[in-house]
């Protein structure tokens, strides 16, 4: 078994917008990663990660695999893993977005919807599924929210695209977090070439990976009850983090889409809150936010949400010390 290699697949080196309509100053770049095969940024991880299995000989072709995921990751996954002819499930739960539900079963991903049981949350209920099947001898769990390969696959991939890119010219990059491998990645990758870049951190408001009260919030992409292992491992490279509600995000989403005509899910447009409030402050310093995903997985979320008028975001950076 093997994987061919990242350009055979189309992944990476995914194009940067500059979003001049959205963003007047002409200071904001977006990291566009719906470009990847799968659509998403979760293919450089999936691909990463499946590959590390191979070169350290875990994987064989009796061995099923199972992970976690709102979606993006587990279809990455699939599609790997239908490469290499090795069975994949797909752990998801009642709060993933139907369209993404409805995208994943007609890739002919194999999905297991998880109850909630004793678990504070779904994901935890995910993730505690997963780590019993990991005991079993003939499973492995990929366990992103731990696998120094989904810090890897950004240090050595997504950062790499955005110096190249911008020649080595911006001040700060803005990226969601959840199990926070592209923000660790991109961020230890870039302040080695210029640690006077600033690493922002964005969650969902509810999320309380850097601590807060724990709330409801329809960002599945994004957010964690805890830090994650690759946080508390590789985090001291993010200098601040912001916390951004729901309908924020999806006024940004309709706003971003309406001003550049680029369709951008729930999680970048939460991301876009701060980086656009950062690129207003900061008018001469290149700030690149990056874009997880586009729109499409997201259609259910947008017609439920009150987008009429945009309000403004309340931001609050504050600055992480770990």
């Amino acid at each position: 078994m093997r994987l061919a290699n990242p350009e055979t697949y189309g992944l990476g080196n995914t194009p940067i917008c500059r979003a001049r309509a959205y963003c007047p100053t002409g200071n904001l770049y977006l990291k566009i990663e719906k470009g990847n095969p799968n659509g998403s940024v979760k293919d450089r991880t999936a691909y990463y990660i499946l590959k590390d299995l191979l070169e350290t000989r875990r994987l064989k072709s009796d061995i099923k695999l199972v992970e976690s995921s709102s979606g993006n990751l587990g279809l990455a996954l699939a599609f790997f893993a239908h490469q290499l002819g090795v069975r994949f499930v797909c752990l998801v739960d009642p709060s993933i977005p139907i369209a993404k539900l409805e995208r994943l079963r007609s890739a002919g991903v194999e999905v297991e919807t998880v109850s909630l049981g004793n678990n504070p949350d779904y994901r935890s209920a995910r993730i505690e599924l997963a780590r019993e099947l990991d005991q079993q001898p003939d499973w492995i769990w990929t366990n992103q929210y731990d696998n120094p390969a989904n810090f890897q696959a950004h240090f050595e991939t997504t950062g790499p695209e955005i110096w190249d890119q911008l020649h080595g010219q911006l001040g700060y990059v803005i990226c969601s977090v959840g199990t926070g491998g592209t923000v660790c990645g991109v961020g230890c990758y870039l302040k080695q070439q210029d640690p006077a870049i600033r690493v922002v951190a964005v969650e969902p408001l509810g999320s309380t990976i850097f601590g807060g009260t724990p709330g409801e919030y329809l960002n599945v992409g994004a957010g964690m009850r805890h830090p994650s292992g690759i946080i508390q491992r590789y985090g001291r490279v993010i200098d601040y983090y912001c916390k951004v509600g729901d309908q924020d995000a999806l006024r940004e989403c309709i706003r971003f889409l309406k001003t550049e005509g680029v369709s951008v899910g729930v999680t970048t447009g939460s991301v876009l809150v701060v980086a656009s409030y950062l690129a207003n402050r900061h008018p001469h310093s290149r700030v690149v936010a990056i874009a997880p995903d586009g729109g499409e997985g997201y259609s259910d979320l947008f017609a439920g949400a009150s987008l009429s008028e945009r309000g403004a975001a309340e931001i609050s950076l504050v600055e992480y010390r770990p």
